[in-house]
C-alpha cells in the first residue's frame, strides 16, 4: 500500500463521519463544557492590600472581616438587646469614618429614631418604629448632581433569633461600611445614600420605614434625596457564604452597571424562579421596586418605583436562618466577602459617577453570565424581535433551500442519465472474499456489478412522467422516530420523577448530583434505544475495528434529525414569544431561541452543501443479497461476516474459501458515483461545534446556580415534584444536542453501556434502602442514602406558645403556679411546636426530646400532624406537645413531683426583673373611670392588656356629605398593651377591623394616660401602595423596651354605624360605659343580648434566650455597651428552656430555625 493511500486511509478514519471520531469529539465537548463550567464556578482569591489600594481605592477586606466577626458575636434580632448593642457599634463606625473624611458638610449621618410607619403586606399589617442608620454623601458640587437621581445602597443589620447573621446580612453591612469609607475619600458625582436598616427579618420593616423618612418622602425638605429614576443596590444573604448572585433586576439599566464587575455572576432565570415561588424569601428589593415607592420629582404629588437590583448569597440554604450562619461555617471565608464586595464596588462606582442627565429607558432585561467573566445583557424586546424573525424566516428559508436542493439533484441525475434514488434491497448472498477491493476513497467495494431487483421496486410513473414514491413504513419511521423518541424520553423522565418523589424525595437535598446523573443518563439511553436500536445481525466494520450499527443512511439520518430538532425548537420559540408578550418571561426561553438559531444555521449549511452534491452519497445501508439475485450496476461496499459455518463444497467450490457476505450499498439520491463523490469530511466536525457546545454552556450555567438555589428548598415547603422536574428538564435539554449524532449511529455503543451503568448505580443508591456508614445511614431511616448531615442539616422550625385565660374560680391554683403567674385568677397552658418533614420529625427527632417523651408518657396532648401550620411551608407537618398546664397537678395525671418540676422547668421567663408596677391609672380598682374597661387581661408575668370601647369620626369623602353627622361616627375600641422586656406584640381579630392606628406611651408618660399624645394624634393612613380594606392580624413594633402600645381600631361589622350619637365626637372621646357586662364562672365575657361581640387575641413576642446572650454584660466584650449602661443589659435575663432543650438534644444532622417573629408567643383571648 502506497504512502498516499495510507495517508488517505488515516484521514478517512480520523475525519470521516464515522463512529470513532464522532464519539470522541462529542464526548470531549461534553466533558470540556462540564469541567470548564465547574472550574470557573469558584470563589476568587482576595487581592493583596497593595492591589486593593491602587486599583480599588483602598478597600480593606481584612478590616471588613474584623467587623464581620463583631457583628456575628451573637444573635441580634430586632427585638433583642444585642440588636441595640450592635446598632451602637455601627453608629460608632460610621462616625469614625466621617471624622477621618474631608467631606464634613457633604457627609451626613442620621441616627433615625423618629420615623415610623404602617403598611399591609402578605396577609398581615405592621406598625413599626424604625431606627435605621442613614448615611448621605452629597455629589460633587461642580456637577449637576442636584438634578441627578441618587444611588441607594441597602443592607440590614438585624438577623433572626436562631442565627448569628454572618451571611444574612452581616457581609452586606460590612460591604456598605467599606463603600462609605471609599466615597468619603472619593467623592461621587451623584449623591449616594446608604440605608443600614433594622427589622428586615420581620417583614422588610427597615425598607418600609425608609420610604417614610423626611429625606425621601418630603420633597420640600432641605436634605431631600431625589430617588425617582435612581438605582438601588440591595445586598442580601440567604445561605452561609459561597458565591453571591445578582439574581434579579428591575430593568436593563441596573444590569449594565454589573458589567463593570470583573467577577459577574447573574442570570435572569433566578429572578423568574424567585417570582414563581420556587425560592421562598423576601427582600427589600420588593419595597424599593413598589410602583409608589418614591416621589416623582420636587413639588410633585405622583409616585414611582425605584430601579435597581438584588445581590445575594444563595447556596447552602439548609444553613439559612440557623446557627450555621456564623463565622466558623462560612463557606469561603474572606473570599466570599470579597466576592460580594468587588461587584458591589464596581457597579456602585459606575452608577455614582454616571453624569448622564437622561436615564436609560426602562426596558426589561435578559441577562446571563458566562464562565464568571462576561455578563451578557440585552433588552427583552431584542429577544422578541429575534423570535418573530426566526418564526417567519426560518421555515421559509429552509423550504426554499429544500426545493433548490431537490431541483439540482434531479438536474445532476438527468445529466448523468442515472436513475434517481430508490430504497435499497435486502437479501442474502455468498460472495468470494477475494472479490473485495479498496477504493481510492478508502471505501471497501466489491468488484462484481449487479442490476437492481425489479421485484422490490416501489415507484410508479404517472402520465406526466413524474416519479411517484409509494408511502412505506421505513419512510414514515425516518421522520416519526424523532417525535417517538421525544415522547418516550419525556415519559421516562416522568416515571423517574415519580420514582424519586415516592421512594427518596430528599436525596436531592444532600446529593443533587445523583438525580442529575440519573436523569441525564436516562434521557440519553431512551433516545438511543429509539433512534439507534442495537441490531447485532446488522453490524459492519468500516476502516476500523469500531463497530457501527446501521440500518439507515447515516448522513441522511443526521440531516433528518437535525431538521426535526429545528421544528421542535421552532415550537418552543413560538411558546417563548407567547410568554414574552403575555407574561414578560424571558428566562429559559433565551435558551430555546439560541438553540433554534444554531439548528437553523446548521440545517442551512447542510442544504447549501447538498445543493453542490457534496456528501449526498456518504451513506451506508445494509443489503443482504441471495444467490439468485442479479448483480447491480453500481459498486457496493461489502463486509464479510463469518456466521459460524461454510457452505457445502461441490464441483463449483473455488479454492479460496467462500463466506457469507452482506453487501453495504452506497446509494445516491442523484445517481452520483459513491466512490467519486466526497464524504462529509470535516463538515460534521464544524456542525458538531456549532450545535453542541453553546447550548451545553447555557444549560450548564443555568444548572450551576439554579440547582444549588432550589435543591434545599424542600425544607421551606417547595414540593419535591417541582425540584425533580427542574432536574429532568435541564437533563433533557443537555441531551438534545446529541440527538442527530445518536440517530445517525455515530455514537459508540460502549458509551451507552457506560451511561447505563451510571444510571443503575445512581438510581440504586437513591431508591434501594441501604445501611452502613458508607452511605451515612442513620438508625430509623428507611430509604436510600441518608439525605442529611452536619454540612447539609435538616431544618426544623420552633415556636412555644403560652395561652393565658382566666382560671376557673372553683379550682385553686398550686403554689408554684401562683408564684409564676403572680395572681390566682390566671390559667396558663404552654405548648411547644416544631415543624418540618413529618416522617423525620415523628420517628427520628422527637424520640430524642425529653419534654416530648414526658408529655407523651403523661398523655398530655402530644401528637404529630401531617398538615402544614404555615401556608408558606407546603408539605411540612408539625408536632406539638403540652409542657405545662397550671391547672394540672401531679396527682391529676398520676405523675410524681419530679414530672411536675420538669414541666415547670419548660416555662419561658421574659425577664429576671418583675414587670413594671405602674399600669395606667384607670386599671386601679378604686379609680373613678374603672367602668371604662370592657376587657382586662389576667395578671401575669408577661404582659398586661386592657380594652376600652371608643367611637371615632370617619374621614369625609364626597359620599359622606350626604350622610348625617351621626352616620359619620363609627364604633371601635382602644387597646392598651404593655409587655415585659419586649418590644413586639400582636393583635389577632376573629373578624377583621376596618382601620387602626397606634400611639405609644413612654415610661415617663404612663401615669398621665393619653395626655402626652393628644397634641400629636396619629392618622389612620397606611403607606402608599400597601393599603388594605381590612386587617385580621396587626404586628406592633416599638423601638424602645417596655413601652405601652395604645391601639385604636374601627370595627367593620354591619352595626358599627347603625347607632346615631347625635353629635360629632372627637377622635378621642369615649362612649358611655357599657352596660350589662357580665362574667360567667369561666371568666368569659358576654355582652347584653342583641349587642354585637368582638373577639380575638392579644399576644406579645420574645426572641432572647440565655445561650444566645452570653457575654452581654462582660466589660471585656469587643461590643460597646448601650449608652444606658450595662445594668439594662444584665436585667434582660430572658430564659427559654424549651428552646435550649431543642438546641441540646437535636441530632447532629439537624438544626433549628424560628417559625415566627418570636420564639415564644404569649397570648390571651378577649371578647366583649
Amino acid at each position: 500500500m502506497s504512502i498516499s493511500t495510507k495517508i488517505s486511509l488515516f484521514f478517512a478514519r480520523t475525519t470521516g463521519f464515522l463512529t470513532l471520531p464522532v464519539t470522541t469529539v462529542l464526548v470531549l465537548v461534553y466533558l470540556t463544557v462540564i469541567i470548564s463550567t465547574l472550574v470557573t464556578d469558584q470563589l476568587p482569591a482576595v487581592p493583596s492590600q497593595s492591589t486593593l489600594n491602587s486599583r480599588y481605592g483602598g478597600l480593606n477586606v481584612s478590616e471588613a472581616y474584623e467587623d464581620l466577626h463583631i457583628i456575628s458575636a451573637r444573635p441580634h434580632p430586632y427585638h433583642s438587646h444585642a440588636n441595640d448593642v450592635l446598632r451602637e457599634y455601627l453608629l460608632q463606625r460610621v462616625r469614625a469614618i466621617r471624622a477621618r473624611s474631608d467631606l464634613r458638610d457633604g457627609f451626613l449621618i442620621d441616627d433615625d429614631i423618629t420615623t415610623s410607619g404602617t403598611w399591609s403586606d402578605r396577609g398581615s399589617t405592621s406598625y413599626f418604629e424604625g431606627n435605621n442608620i442613614l448615611v448621605k454623601i452629597r455629589g460633587m458640587t461642580n456637577s449637576n448632581s442636584s438634578t441627578l437621581p441618587a444611588v441607594l445602597f441597602s443592607a440590614h443589620f438585624d438577623c433572626v433569633s436562631t442565627s448569628f447573621g454572618t451571611t444574612d446580612d452581616g457581609m452586606g453591612v460590612v460591604t456598605l461600611l467599606q463603600l462609605i469609607k471609599y466615597y468619603a475619600t472619593h467623592p461621587p458625582r451623584r449623591t449616594v445614600l446608604f440605608n443600614i436598616n433594622n427589622g428586615e427579618e420581620d417583614g422588610l420593616n427597615g425598607a418600609h420605614v425608609l420610604l417614610e423618612h423626611p429625606w425621601i418622602k418630603n420633597t420640600s425638605h432641605p436634605e431631600f434625596v431625589y430617588l425617582y429614576g435612581s438605582t438601588f443596590v440591595n445586598l442580601e444573604g440567604a445561605s452561609s457564604g459561597g458565591r453571591p448572585l445578582m439574581f434579579r433586576a428591575t430593568d436593563l439599566g441596573p444590569v449594565k452597571s454589573w458589567q463593570h464587575a470583573s467577577l459577574p455572576h447573574a442570570n435572569i432565570i433566578s429572578a423568574e424562579a424567585f417570582n414563581l415561588g420556587l425560592i421562598r424569601s423576601y427582600t427589600d428589593y420588593s419595597v424599593y421596586a413598589n410602583p409608589l415607592a418614591v416621589p416623582k420629582a420636587e413639588k410633585s404629588t405622583g409616585f414611582a418605583p425605584m430601579r435597581g437590583l438584588d445581590f445575594a448569597f444563595y447556596r447552602g440554604r439548609s444553613k439559612y436562618h440557623t446557627k450555621f450562619d456564623s463565622i466558623p461555617f462560612l463557606e469561603g471565608g474572606d473570599r466570599a466577602l470579597w466576592a460580594m464586595m468587588e461587584p458591589t464596588w464596581a457597579a456602585g462606582v459606575a452608577l455614582a459617577n454616571d453624569d448622564s442627565s437622561s436615564p436609560p429607558p426602562n426596558e426589561k432585561a435578559v441577562f446571563l453570565e458566562l464562565f464568571n467573566a462576561v455578563l451578557v445583557a440585552f433588552p427583552l424586546t431584542y429577544l422578541l424581535t429575534f423570535n418573530i424573525t426566526a418564526l417567519i424566516v426560518g421555515p421559509i428559508s429552509l423550504i426554499l433551500l429544500a426545493i433548490a436542493e431537490s431541483a439540482l439533484a434531479r438536474s445532476r441525475a438527468a445529466n448523468r442519465q442515472l436513475p434517481t434514488f430508490s430504497p435499497s434491497i435486502a437479501g442474502d448472498d455468498t460472495e468470494s472474499a477475494g472479490s473485495q477491493v479498496i477504493s481510492p476513497r478508502g471505501t471497501i467495494v466489491n468488484e462484481p456489478i449487479a442490476e437492481p431487483d425489479d421485484n422490490q421496486t416501489q415507484t410508479t410513473t404517472s402520465r406526466g412522467g413524474w416519479v411517484r414514491r409509494r408511502l412505506n413504513f421505513p419512510s414514515l419511521w425516518k421522520h416519526a422516530r424523532f417525535w417517538v423518541a421525544l415522547i418516550l424520553s419525556i415519559g421516562a423522565q416522568v416515571a423517574l420523577i415519580a420514582g424519586f418523589v415516592s421512594l427518596s424525595p430528599f436525596v436531592i437535598y444532600r446529593y443533587p448530583s445523583i438525580p442529575i446523573l440519573s436523569s441525564f443518563t436516562l434521557a440519553i439511553l431512551v433516545l438511543s434505544l429509539v433512534l439507534s436500536p442495537t441490531l447485532p445481525k446488522s453490524r459492519i466494520k468500516l476502516l476500523s475495528r469500531a463497530p457501527l450499527m446501521t440500518d439507515v443512511p447515516a448522513w441522511t439520518s443526521f440531516r433528518t434529525l437535525l431538521l426535526h430538532s429545528f421544528i421542535f425548537t421552532w415550537l418552543l420559540v413560538l411558546a417563548s414569544t407567547v410568554g414574552i408578550t403575555q407574561f414578560q418571561l424571558g428566562g429559559v426561553f433565551y435558551l430555546a431561541s439560541t438553540y433554534n438559531g444554531l439548528l437553523w444555521f446548521a440545517t442551512v449549511i447542510c442544504a447549501i452543501v447538498g445543493c453542490f452534491g457534496i456528501a449526498e452519497t456518504a451513506e451506508l445501508q445494509v443489503v443482504q443479497v441471495t444467490p439468485n439475485d442479479r448483480r447491480e450496476s453500481e459498486p457496493s461496499t461489502v463486509h464479510v461476516e463469518d456466521d459460524g459455518h461454510e457452505t457445502d463444497a461441490n464441483e463449483r467450490t473455488p479454492l479460496i474459501g467462500r463466506k457469507r457476505v452482506r453487501i453495504i450499498k452506497n446509494k445516491s439520491k442523484a445517481g452520483v458515483d459513491p466512490v467519486e463523490n466526497p464524504q462529509p469530511y470535516v463538515l460534521w466536525f464544524f456542525l458538531l461545534l456549532l450545535i453542541v457546545p453553546l447550548p451545553l454552556i447555557l444549560v450548564g450555567h443555568i444548572a450551576i446556580f439554579l440547582i444549588p438555589s432550589v435543591n434545599q428548598t424542600l425544607i421551606d415547603g417547595t414540593p419535591a415534584v417541582i425540584l425533580y422536574t427542574i432536574v429532568a428538564l435541564l437533563s433533557f435539554v443537555a441531551a438534545m444536542p446529541a440527538i442527530p449524532f445518536i440517530g445517525a449511529r455515530r455514537v459508540h455503543r460502549h458509551v451507552f453501556w457506560v451511561l447505563g451503568l451510571i444510571w443503575v448505580v445512581c438510581t440504586g443508591l437513591a431508591w434501594i434502602p441501604w445501611s452502613g456508614t458508607w452511605v451515612g445511614s442513620v438508625e430509623g431511616y428507611r430509604g436510600g442514602m441518608f439525605p442529611f448531615s452536619e454540612d447539609t442539616p435538616l431544618k426544623v422550625y420552633f415556636q412555644q406558645k403560652v395561652m393565658l385565660s382566666p382560671a376557673a374560680r372553683s379550682r385553686p391554683q398550686s403554689s408554684s403556679s401562683l408564684s409564676l403567674l403572680s395572681a390566682p385568677d390566671a390559667r396558663a397552658k404552654i405548648v411547644t411546636t416544631i415543624s418540618g418533614p413529618f416522617s423525620f420529625l415523628e420517628s427520628m427527632v422527637l424520640p430524642l426530646i425529653p419534654s416530648y417523651q414526658h408529655s407523651a408518657a403523661s398523655g398530655r396532648g402530644a401528637g404529630c400532624f401531617d398538615q402544614e401550620t404555615d401556608q408558606g411551608k407546603v408539605g411540612l407537618g408539625h408536632c406539638s406537645w403540652e409542657t405545662f398546664d397550671s391547672t394540672i397537678s401531679g396527682t391529676d395525671t398520676g405523675t410524681d413531683m419530679s414530672g411536675l418540676n420538669m414541666a415547670m422547668a419548660m416555662i419561658p421567663v421574659p425577664s429576671l426583673s418583675p414587670p413594671s408596677p405602674s399600669p395606667p391609672p384607670e386599671t386601679e380598682p378604686n379609680h373613678p373611670n374603672r367602668t371604662k374597661w370592657v376587657w382586662t387581661s389576667t395578671k401575669n408575668f408577661w404582659f398586661q392588656a386592657h380594652a376600652q370601647a371608643m367611637s371615632f369620626n370617619t374621614s369625609l369623602t364626597s359620599d359622606d356629605l350626604a350622610l348625617t353627622t351621626a352616620a359619620r361616627v363609627v364604633h371601635g375600641a382602644r387597646f392598651f398593651i404593655k409587655p415585659n422586656n419586649s418590644r413586639a406584640c400582636r393583635m389577632y381579630f376573629d373578624r377583621p377591623v376596618r382601620k387602626f392606628r397606634v400611639h405609644t406611651i413612654g415610661k415617663d408618660d404612663e401615669g398621665a394616660g393619653m395626655k402626652a399624645d393628644r397634641d400629636e394624634t396619629p392618622g389612620w393612613d397606611v403607606q402608599r401602595g400597601y393599603e388594605s380594606e381590612s386587617h385580621s392580624m396587626l404586628r406592633l413594633w416599638s423601638r424602645e423596651w417596655d413601652r405601652t402600645f395604645v391601639l385604636d381600631v374601627q370595627w367593620t361589622d354591619s352595626d358599627s354605624n347603625s347607632e346615631a350619637l347625635g353629635s360629632s365626637l372627637s377622635s378621642f372621646s369615649s362612649p358611655p360605659p357599657p352596660q350589662g357586662v357580665l362574667s360567667n364562672s369561666d371568666g368569659d365575657e358576654k355582652t347584653e343580648k342583641g349587642k354585637e361581640t368582638h373577639s380575638g387575641r392579644v399576644a406579645c413576642e420574645w426572641a432572647e434566650y440565655e445561650s444566645g446572650m452570653v457575654g452581654m454584660g462582660l466589660s471585656g466584650s469587643p461590643l460597646p455597651l448601650p449608652s444606658s449602661g450595662s445594668s439594662s443589659v444584665l436585667s434582660s435575663g430572658a430564659q427559654m428552656p424549651a428552646f435550649e432543650e431543642i438546641l441540646a438534644f437535636l441530632p447532629k444532622w439537624a438544626t433549628v430555625s424560628k417559625a415566627a417573629d418570636g420564639l415564644v408567643e404569649v397570648e390571651e383571648r378577649f371578647e366583649f
